[in-house]
């Protein structure tokens, strides 16, 4: 698909969600009758065989489906590379035929308020867990990100809880060591290990980026739309 006929697809949710003044996490493909859900947040700069690891692994513990979650803000990331509309695109079309994966589009930045958007626009979901790599998780508890980190900690593991999965060399080892000491171990109860293959750990979105850039092949680490798609768009992460 063209990029401006995606842009005229997704465009008009994007800016719909981003207009919103209230926490708000639309569906973007059809999320609906569930009461357990696994999300995994990201940029999504681009979608990679990672995230469908997560994915995968995540359903293995019994959640009747799992969102990737991309926000209209974020914290952190890189502007560059493909815009917002090209990623909603990609991440559908990894889903077309994966009944229980889905696409979560939301105007919030921090994983607390990403929690609160999720409960107000799915009500009926008794379960939410966000799937994140443990490279995000010290970040999830660092004081610089909040005005109030006990009261936004709180909201967020009353909301929501973590599946936590390994992240290059931050293993499980890294993890305990993290909850033995607080904020983190407040809210231990509510962070559980998932297990991921080696072969994913240090599959990188940055890393790809890089390598488009050169010219390089990354048909390990893409998913099969998102590596077509890329074919077309080196000039993208080169500008």
């Amino acid at each position: 698909m063209a990029v401006a006929s995606i842009s005229a697809r997704y465009r008009p949710i994007i800016e719909q969600v981003a207009a919103c003044a209230e926490p708000i996490a639309r569906p973007v493909t059809p999320l609906a009758g569930i009461r357990s859900l696994a999300v995994i947040p990201g940029a999504y700069n681009p979608p990679t065989k990672a995230h469908l690891a997560l994915s995968t692994a995540a359903l293995e513990r019994a959640f009747d489906a799992v969102a990737f979650s991309v926000g209209t803000v974020t914290i952190d990331k890189p502007q560059a590379g493909l815009g917002l509309d090209e990623r909603l695109h990609l991440l559908c079309e990894i889903c077309r035929d994966q009944p229980r994966w889905g696409v979560v589009l939301h105007n919030r930045g921090l994983y607390a308020e990403q929690a609160h958007a999720l409960r107000r626009s799915f009500p009926g979901i008794e379960r939410l867990v966000f799937v994140v790599g443990m490279d995000k998780v010290a970040q999830i508890f660092d004081p610089r990100y909040y005005a109030d980190l006990e009261r936004s900690l709180g909201d967020l593991f009353d909301r929501a809880g973590l599946m936590v999965a390994a992240r290059g060399t931050l293993d499980r080892a890294a993890l305990e060591r993290l909850l033995q000491h607080e904020p983190a171990r407040s809210f231990a109860r509510r962070i559980e290990w998932l297990e991921l293959g080696a072969e994913v750990r240090d599959v990188s979105a940055t890393a790809i980026r890089a390598r488009v850039a050169r010219g390089e092949p990354v048909s390990e680490w893409l998913p099969r739309p998102v590596e077509r798609y890329l074919r077309g768009r080196r000039a993208v992460f080169t500008e």
